[in-house]
């Protein structure tokens, strides 16, 4: 045989053998059975109407969800009123999912899962627990970041271990069990047509009010103007009353806690005049970093139905705004005109 017919059938035989391993480990991998069909929790499925409670804890945050006669509300923010269909979806996922798969049991390692201790400040887990009617624990279990395509297309496990056991899983479940408000509540707390606003007003203490009024073209994109605004002065470089009117025109909350009467709207307000007469303020008022604002709504003739539905919706509750929503609301005419 030529020493190069026989350096080819070496290398043949090196492809084909290094293409049947291949085979085999993705043969392997796809036919791999379940390391265990143990339900993440047991009999939830048969159980589920007697859960009452259910509390996400992540670092020093959280929320607690509860049952009541009209649905679910947030326990921990006066009884706000929670979405359904996430409730019912976290519920599902938790009694559908199996440990399917065993991972780290090193708890140095649990932080690559996302599921080191959800009290840690900064932690990226979060511990579910589902409680009875009494208090009474049916489930615990401490959730981490998802695997996608875990069980194939469009099928997603999550990562999961029990508190107290160092065994960590991967589950065969998409499970959602944020411990933000605004993933269980309806977030969108104002939705104002822009092409409805004729004129937006922020006041800010110490500082002469601004009145953005809508230009007279209309249409349903409308071009805004600062009212006021001397011939020989023009608004900076990068500067737009329009960011301010769409801004105000909308509103969602981060947050959300009972109204604090008493309080004073020290950040300022944002008045929103509709089309139909129909006018919105927003009060706003600092804590600490954040900012919180009241909504009022009044109306007449045919704006009074929508200013009644926005105060049965709003009454009694302050909402946390999103970060940087303020600073685009409150603008004073030296942010916005050249030369003031």
């Amino acid at each position: 045989m030529k020493p190069s017919t026989f350096a080819g059938l070496i290398v043949a035989t090196v492809v084909v053998g290094a293409l049947a391993v291949t085979a085999y480990q993705v043969n392997n991998r796809v036919a791999r059975p379940k390391a265990s069909g143990t339900p993440l929790v047991a009999n939830l499925a048969s159980r589920g109407q007697q859960v009452a409670k259910i509390e996400i804890r992540q670092g020093d945050g959280g929320i607690t969800l509860a049952r009541g006669p009209e649905g679910w509300y947030l326990a921990d923010r006066g009884g706000y009123p929670a979405k359904t269909e996430p409730v019912k979806a976290l519920l599902v996922r938790l009694a559908e999912a199996d440990l399917v798969e065993p991972k780290t049991r090193v708890p140095d390692r649990f932080g690559l899962l996302e599921l080191e201790d959800p009290a840690t400040k900064g932690a990226k887990s979060r511990l579910v627990r589902l409680l009875g009617e009494k208090g009474n624990t049916i489930a615990e279990v401490i959730v981490g970041k998802k695997r996608v395509d875990a069980f194939g297309a469009s099928r997603a496990g999550t990562y999961v271990r029990r508190p107290g056991d160092e065994q960590t899983w991967l589950a065969s479940a998409d499970i959602d069990a944020s411990a933000n408000v605004r993933d269980w509540v309806q977030a969108a707390v104002l939705d104002l047509p822009l092409a409805k606003v004729n004129a937006v007003t922020v006041s800010v203490p110490g500082e002469e009010p601004l009145k953005i009024t809508r230009d007279a073209a209309g249409g349903p994109s409308p071009k805004f103007n600062l009212a006021g605004l001397p011939e020989d002065k023009k608004l900076k470089e990068g500067q737009s009353v329009d960011a301010i009117a769409r801004s105000a025109s909308t509103l969602d909350l981060d947050d959300v806690r009972k109204a604090d009467t008493s309080a004073q709207p020290d950040a300022g307000t944002v008045t929103i005049e509709s089309d139909g007469g129909l006018k919105v303020v927003l009060a706003l008022r600092k804590a600490g970093d954040d900012t919180w604002a009241t909504v009022t709504a009044t109306g007449d003739g045919d704006a009074k139905a929508q200013a009644e539905e926005i105060t049965k919706k709003t009454a009694g509750w302050e909402y946390k705004l999103p970060s940087g929503k303020a600073a685009g609301l409150l603008k004073r005419r030296a942010d916005l005109v050249e030369g003031s």
